[in-house]
């Protein structure tokens, strides 16, 4: 077993190699996880409201903006593709075609925001979830210019395999937004104090203040030189054309994956708002395990896209393996931990409250936190797998086997537990549960008939 490993580790597309473009990119992710991490600790020191609303509004805005994130998002595969294969002076271009097409999220989110009141009204949560639902969506959706030009602004460096610079621009955004949260939050320094609404533009701050970070280092003359960032700057109708034909079906797929989510997400808010703190609570413990992952399937994806782009498909292939064997020692970890010690996860949350923690609360998230540790393991070789078909160009399969998965394994069984059966909250996560299973089976299984090999994302 040892010298396998030994073997894996050392040669092209092992671990090594993996690890060396993943390790800055899980550095990003685990960032960005803090991030939301401190972000709804802070918002449950608040108040039970605020922490219950903070979910179901973000989630919300994010499963709204997954189209134009995903289309951004694919700009990388564009630019691992001509690293690949030789062609620094079309990644400059790339990015700029990029930047057009998340323009149009940027100008549709923020026509959403009058009829937030109205979106969660229908939904139906308690009153005063509802208010603090609606002012932190209206605030999140006046976001998506910042949140979309950092995505296609990060796609310079990982889709290059050089993703350090984002784990800098991201630390500099974890600090930023800590600071903001505290500061407009709980009213310090001379502020008022404004709880959910605090956050929302704690968000928007710090995601201002990074966009011109990323574009001082974007224009630099050094890049300019090397990848014409400067003047690639004219619309590239063809290639636009390529970045729409692949991208938006990873952005649909964004949208399938993240809705399903959503969906379970409202519905769960109205069984009652401890059920809806718990989930929250238990939601973002998830995230803080899952972020690295998602950072190693990045890079998996990378690898992918210029191994493609070199048409080397067995390389790419092996990548696969390389990170799928990574992420299931990685999560066998996190699983046990979830078990073995709930509560060192679940206490940050409760220590800035004032008055006892709600043992009903504890209680709850401990019991969820089981279901995450048994269906993480199938998140790895979801993440993993869809890396490949996606950096391949396979995105079309994805985002039709998604459109599937969410409607019959997520959101109408999760609507008969809930609404109809009235069956407690367990019975919703089992749900989740079984969804991931059969994603995870259906992508492994068309990753090994190789039928991504043979399709061509760039000219």
């Amino acid at each position: 077993m040892f010298p396998q490993l030994r073997e894996r580790w050392s040669r092209e597309a092992g671990y090594r190699q993996l690890l060396v473009v993943a390790f800055p990119l899980i550095l990003s992710s685990g960032s960005i996880s803090i991030m939301l991490f401190v972000d709804r600790m802070l918002l449950s020191w608040a108040s039970t409201e605020n922490i219950a609303a903070a979910l179901p509004a973000g989630i919300l805005n994010w499963a709204l903006l997954c189209p134009f994130f995903g289309t951004a998002l694919y700009t990388s595969t564009f630019v691992a593709q001509y690293t690949g294969a030789q062609k620094p002076e079309r990644v400059g271009a790339s990015i700029w075609q990029g930047l057009y097409l998340c323009l149009v999220g940027s100008i549709a989110m923020p026509f959403l925001a009058p009829f937030a009141d109205s979106i969660f009204a229908f939904i139906g949560h308690p009153p005063e979830i509802q208010r603090l639902e609606a002012i932190y969506f209206r605030i999140l959706n006046f976001c998506a210019f910042f949140f979309l030009a950092n995505t296609v602004f990060s796609c310079f460096y990982s889709g290059r395999g050089r993703a350090w610079t984002i784990v800098w621009v991201n630390i500099v955004l974890t600090l930023l937004n800590t600071v903001f949260d505290y500061v407009l939050i709980f009213g310090k320094w001379g502020f008022p104090e404004m709880g959910i609404a605090g956050a929302g533009w704690a968000t928007m701050a710090s995601s201002a203040i990074v966009t011109l970070i990323y574009a001082a280092l974007l224009l630099s003359p050094k890049n300019e030189r090397a990848f014409g960032t400067r003047s690639g700057w004219r619309f590239d109708w063809e290639l636009c054309k390529r970045m729409v034909r692949f991208g938006s079906p990873s952005g649909v797929h964004f949208f399938l994956d993240v809705i399903g989510i959503t969906i379970f997400m409202l519905l769960i808010g109205r069984i009652g708002t401890l059920e809806l703190a718990a989930t929250n609570i238990t939601h973002q413990i998830h995230l803080l395990g899952l972020l690295p992952l998602v950072g190693l399937g990045i890079a998996n994806s990378i690898l992918v896209g210029q191994y493609q782009g070199a048409l080397r498909s067995d390389l790419a292939e092996r990548a696969t393996y390389s990170g799928l064997q990574l992420a299931f020692m990685y999560n066998i970890v996190v699983s046990l931990a979830y078990l073995a010690i709930p509560y060192t996860f679940i206490h940050p949350f409760l220590i800035g409250r004032a008055g006892s923690a709600d043992p009903l609360l504890i209680a709850l998230c401990i019991d969820l936190l089981k279901f995450v540790a048994g269906f993480t393991l199938f998140e790895s070789l979801v993440i993993l797998t869809s890396a490949t078909l996606k950096g391949s160009g396979d995105t079309s399969f994805v985002m039709k086997t998604l459109a599937f998965t969410s409607i019959l394994l997520v959101i109408a069984p999760s609507y008969l537990v809930i609404e109809v059966f009235e069956l407690p909250v367990h019975f919703a996560w089992a749900c989740l549960t079984v969804n991931l299973a059969g994603v995870s089976l259906i992508f492994f299984l068309r990753f090994r008939t190789g039928k991504w090999k043979g399709i061509r994302v760039i000219e």
